[in-house]
């Protein structure tokens, strides 16, 4: 939490009223921090497992949540700390999801699977464009459907709350926010993130159209985003998976992934009114 309050240094006032503390008569005893995001979201920093306060400060921060009209708020944990885990679902904050991590160098001297260094002919990728997009917002709506990637998170953001999202995400790179085409008709969407401070891009996105996938195109889509992070110069790509998407997951380790680490998200999610 600290790093993240450290880098958040310069934000308004208003960023700061989901910091939560418990205080002692003299100094801060712990505290948690409900970090506004795009979107009606929020990323959850929790206090330190061990503190007596976990519990007190994790139910206080779901009810800023609720009260600032929040649609989401997760927390993102090393999938060993079981004891942050106990607190975090016994507080409101159910787990959703284990994630991989994953990065592949760019350079293809380093990797053993070979890709081609030019998309497949009848593929090509094409720039979305400014935002607000509603080819990209429509190109999104039909990938979800029956995407393996998170299922639980169906339909808890709409797509252009998860646009502005990844918007925000690392340095907007407009450039690299691509569509597929294949065969002259739209088939996938790519987004890419460089990340400056760090010799890695972050592939945030990507997905096929139900019609097109089976086609080989999700691995032309990671061919892509591969090319694209060497030509900007950086040494790695790095992205993360749904455990249970094992065809994902397969794909990856074809063209080079390898884990650097395991995490589970928990979240509370407002419900409908």
């Amino acid at each position: 939490m600290a790093a993240a309050i450290d880098a958040c240094a310069g934000q308004p006032e208003a960023a700061w009223s989901g910091l939560l503390i418990a205080a002692r008569e003299t100094a801060p005893s712990a505290a948690v921090w409900v970090q506004p995001q795009p979107g009606r979201t929020a990323r959850l920093w929790p206090p330190r497992s061990h503190s007596p306060w976990t519990p007190t400060l994790l139910r206080g921060a779901l009810h800023w949540a609720e009260a600032q009209g929040l649609r989401i708020v997760q927390a993102v944990i090393d999938s060993t700390d079981e004891q942050a885990a106990v607190q975090l679902r016994e507080n409101g904050f159910p787990r959703l999801v284990d994630l991989l991590y994953l990065a592949a160098p760019s350079n293809p001297k380093q990797r053993q699977a070979r890709l081609a260094s030019a998309p497949s002919p009848g593929v090509r990728f094409e720039s979305i464009g400014d935002l607000p997009s509603p080819r990209l917002v429509s190109l999104m709506t039909q990938i979800e459907d029956s995407s393996l990637d998170c299922p639980e998170l169906h339909g808890v953001l709409s797509p252009p709350q998860a646009i502005e999202g990844f918007r925000q995400q690392g340095q907007y790179a407009p450039q690299h926010w691509c569509i597929l085409r294949h065969q002259e008709q739209d088939a996938g969407v790519l987004l890419l993130a460089p990340h400056p401070q760090t010799p890695c891009w972050e592939l945030m996105y990507m997905g096929v159209l139900p019609a097109w996938r089976g086609q080989g195109l999700g691995r032309e889509l990671v061919a892509e985003a591969l090319r694209r992070t060497l030509s900007g110069g950086a040494e790695r790509l790095l992205l993360s998976v749904d455990t249970r998407n094992h065809p994902a997951r397969e794909l990856y380790e074809q063209v080079g992934f390898s884990p650097y680490a395991w995490r589970s998200l928990y979240a509370w999610i407002a419900k409908e009114p």
